[in-house]
């Protein structure tokens, strides 16, 4: 799972695989280590919920996504979510997508990822 963070917008992006696994096991975890800890993010399919949600705890970042929609992702042509949470003026742009074929990288090395729409 690959995150992208820039100013107030958080992206993932799932391989194959990745999606597979949220769809089975409800969630989906990635950590990073660093000398002082380590930073973990991830993703949790939550049953009743109505959009994407975020949770910042404990050095993590959450972001829940409704268990409906996880359900059906696999084998759908929806290439994901995104939602714009506001609180005391402010906004958190949220975007989980499925990871896609770069056309300029090898191709051999990204079996991976799902057929990019624009080859």
């Amino acid at each position: 799972m690959k995150i992208r963070i820039e100013d107030n917008s958080v992206r993932y992006r799932l391989r194959r695989s990745e999606v597979d696994t949220l769809t089975e096991k409800g969630s989906l975890w990635a950590t990073v280590n660093f000398p002082e800890g380590q930073f973990t993010y991830g993703l949790q399919a939550i049953e009743g919920l109505a959009d994407l949600q975020a949770v910042y705890e404990d050095g993590s970042i959450i972001i829940q996504i409704p268990k409906q929609w996880v359900r059906t992702w696999p084998g759908s042509p929806q290439i994901g979510f995104e939602t714009d949470l506001k609180w005391n003026g402010v906004t958190l742009h949220l975007l989980i997508e499925k990871d896609f074929v770069c056309l300029d990288r090898d191709i051999a090395s990204q079996t991976d990822q799902y057929p990019n729409p624009k080859a």
